[in-house]
């Protein structure tokens, strides 16, 4: 068998792109993006960025790295679970990513 060679990328080559990464958009809201980073695990893409998500009720709040008493209203957790699926479906995701993100969404501070 011939000796193959193996090479690695790059250095200065980014890592691949999660599918929903909020920096791939240009219209969302920054509320939107922040939010996304924090469910995706990315880097801050605001100031302040969010910390945690909570539910209460209908409700998602937000922890922020300016207040981490979840005292940031961000929307009902039907828009945020209807603009997750648009905005999976407008990047491509397959469903099941999407559907465990809005689970992780439902789950969060319980």
């Amino acid at each position: 068998m011939p000796d193959t060679t193996i090479s690695a990328a790059p250095a200065d080559t980014p890592p691949p792109m999660h599918p929903m990464d909020p920096r791939r958009g240009e219209n969302l809201t920054p509320m939107f993006g922040a939010f996304l980073a924090w469910l995706l695990d990315l880097e801050p893409v605001t100031r302040p960025a969010i910390t945690g998500i909570s539910i209460a009720g209908q409700s998602v709040l937000a922890a922020t790295t300016e207040s981490p008493f979840f005292d940031a209203h961000l929307g009902s957790i039907d828009e945020f679970e209807r603009n997750l699926r648009g905005w999976g479906e407008a990047c491509g995701a397959d469903a099941s990513t999407v559907d465990g993100l809005v689970a992780r969404m439902r789950r969060a501070g319980r």
